[in-house]
Order: C-alpha cells, then sequence, then structure tokens
C-alpha cells in the first residue's frame, strides 16, 4: 500500500481485511488472508482460492488508517490465464537489459545505440550515458548487462569490461580486457549484485565460466567451465540471485537453467531443450520476484516468451508468444521486478519495454 507521499504504509497486518468480489454474477465475496512479509514493511500477502475464472473486484479494509490518497498495487499472479500487460515503453534501441533502483528509476542498455538510459517509472527519458548525445564521459561498445549499486552507482558490461559510472554519467573505475585470467573477460554479459554480500557476479560469456567480483571490483573467483556437465556452461547469458544469495545462471546453448550456492557450488538444474511445458529454447534472461512469490522468470530468446518456475525448477506457467502485440516478443532478452511487483522485459527486436 502506497501513502499520498509515495511511501509504502505500514499497518498491522491484524488490521487488514480482505476479499474478492465477484464482478456481474451475484456471488457472495470470497475471503482472503492477509499476511506480512518479513521482507518489505507495507507490503502484504494476500492468499486466497477463488473457484472461477470470472473477474473480481479486491475489496480492502484498514480499521483505524485514513486511506484518503491512498493506493493499492497489486502486482499480477503467474498463475493465471491470460496475463495482460499494462503498458509499453516504446522507441528503445534494441533493448538488451533493464535494471530498476530502490527509488523507482529504470536502466536500459540499447545495444545498437551504444548507449544506457535512465527513465522514470513512467518511461519517460531522464538522461542517457554514451551514444552520440550522451552525457558525461563515458563510452560504450554494445552494452549488455547493467546493475544499481547499493550506493547508487551503475555497473554496465560491454566490450570485455566492467565500468561503473556515477549517475552524472562519468566513468569512475573501469576493470578488464580481452583474455582467460582473473579481471579478464570475453564478451561479458549479465551482472548481478549479491544482496548479502554486495559481490558482483558476471556472466562472462565466451569463456563460459561465471567471474565473481568483491564490491571494489578486485577479482574474487571463478566457477564453471566449458561443457554440458552438471556446473559447466556453454555461454552463459544472465545471472540472478535470490535473497539467500543462491545463484541462478542462464546456460543458453545448454537449453537449461542452473543454480549454485554463493561460493559456486554445483546445486541443480531445470529446463531441457524444446517449446513444451518446463522446457526451453535459448534461456536468456533471469530474474526472481524476491519481493512477493520467489518464483523465477526466464526469458526465451527463440520461444518468445516468460517461463516461470518455482526456486526449485519446478514448472508453473509460461505467456508470450512471436509477433508484435502488447502481449506478444520478438526474441525477448533481460527482465527485471521493481519493488511494487511490477515486471519489465526487454522486447528486443520489438524496440520497447513491455511493463506488466
Amino acid at each position: 500500500m502506497e501513502a499520498p507521499d509515495s511511501s509504502l504504509l505500514s499497518v498491522p497486518h491484524s488490521s487488514l481485511r480482505c476479499s474478492l468480489v465477484p464482478v456481474g454474477n451475484g456471488n457472495e465475496p470470497i475471503d482472503a488472508t492477509v499476511i506480512a512479509t518479513s521482507t518489505h514493511s507495507g507490503v502484504y500477502k494476500i492468499l486466497c482460492n477463488p473457484s472461477s475464472h470470472d473477474t473480481h473486484r479486491v475489496k480492502i479494509q484498514v480499521y483505524d488508517v485514513q486511506l484518503e490518497g491512498t493506493s493499492l498495487v497489486i502486482p499480477f499472479n503467474p498463475y493465471l490465464d491470460n496475463i495482460i500487460p499494462v503498458r509499453t515503453i516504446d522507441e528503445l534501441n534494441y533493448p538488451w537489459r533493464v535494471a530498476v533502483s530502490d527509488d523507482g528509476y529504470l536502466m536500459v542498455s540499447e545495444s545498437l545505440g551504444d548507449r544506457v538510459t535512465i527513465m522514470d517509472r513512467e518511461g519517460m527519458k531522464v538522461k542517457s550515458f554514451g551514444g552520440t548525445e550522451g552525457t558525461g564521459n563515458v563510452k560504450f561498445l554494445s552494452p549488455h548487462g547493467v546493475a544499481f549499486t547499493s550506493d547508487k552507482f551503475i555497473l554496465v558490461s560491454d566490450s570485455h569490461r566492467i565500468q561503473k559510472i556515477n549517475i552524472d554519467g562519468d566513468c569512475l573505475a573501469s576493470v578488464g580486457e580481452e583474455g582467460t585470467e582473473p579481471l579478464q573477460f570475453k564478451y561479458p554479459v549479465g551482472i548481478a549484485i549479491s544482496p548479502i554480500t554486495g559481490q558482483v557476479y558476471v556472466a562472462d560469456s565466451g569463456n563460459h565460466h561465471i567471474q565473481v567480483l568483491n564490491p571494489d571490483l578486485t577479482f574474487s573467483h571463478f566457477f564453471g567451465s566449458k561443457g554440458s556437465a552438471n556446473g559447466q556452461f556453454l555461454y552463459p547469458r544472465d545471472i540472478a540471485i535470490d535473497n539467500q544469495g543462491f545463484v541462478y545462471v542462464t546456460d543458453w546453448v545448454n537449453h537449461r537453467v542452473q543454480y549454485f550456492t554463493p561460493d559456486g557450488a554445483f546445486v541443480a538444474l531445470f529446463g531441457n531443450e524444446g517449446s513444451g511445458p518446463g522446457q526451453l529454447n535459448s534461456p536468456i534472461g533471469i530474474t526472481i520476484d524476491n519481493t512477493a512469490t520467489g518464483l523465477v522468470y526466464v526469458s526465451e530468446w527463440n520461444n518468445h516468451r516468460i517461463s516461470v518456475f518455482t526456486n526449485e525448477g519446478l514448472f508453473v506457467s509460461s505467456f508470450g508468444r512471436e509477433g508484435s502485440s502488447i502481449d506478444e516478443f520478438n526474441s525477448p532478452k533481460g527482465l527485471t521486478f521493481d519493488k511494487e511487483g511490477f515486471l519489465y522485459i526487454c522486447d528486443y527486436y520489438n524496440n520497447r519495454l513491455v511493463v506488466y
């Protein structure tokens, strides 16, 4: 729940009552249970079991709290059929990855524009870095991975390196060159920052391993090697890290997702090549709904869809198909959640972000 000043409104969950009211069919409201989350004050889970696919209205009662001007944000449920996006953000130049800051700003790497663009939550451009018109002194060559650090700096992977820049577009540090040794890369792509240690995990795609850097961008360790066995990769593309520090990696050419302990020990894998439920075809982007469900979302380059799994790899659902309509994709790439539960997907060849 969001207060008029855009802060999250925290009330005891015992003061909340929720029900689903079927629209237009005269049935009785369906009671729901409200529980508080352990991670975010002002964010609650609503648990219910509708008996039909009809349209329902969510009814919320809050005792002893003035609700005037308060809004309720309900993220979509991946178990439902026919999920429809809320909007698109258009006129991007082949968007590759997207990240969201704690204060709601979007950052998108535009690979063929050689730039990184910052937008507000409505998709209005605030500034861009690199390219021909970017602010600051930073330059990119086909930027890919992007991430916000906890101290509000920006990390970007581009040609065999990782750059750290400030919000004005000035390069503060650059590490890496082409190679196979520590602090050398070959086409680094996805970047993820551990919420526990602050370490930076890089999908070093051409070297078929994950390189881990310390928060100051010094070298920590590698894990993985080229191959198809457990713990090996063929062109890893993206990384997501859950609230316990477990690391999930899209293993692109092996058509699977693998996950590891924080120090890189193999735990399990899921997915195999195909287009059926639970199968993957060139999985490329990955994100975890760490705020609410803990579900893992994977974008599939060749299946033009998003597949959803539990954090243990059990298939939940998928949505999307090839095309350019609002609920279709043309080779989706990076994706991420914001703290309010909205999902942003880079729809690469349609040159847009799709927001669910």
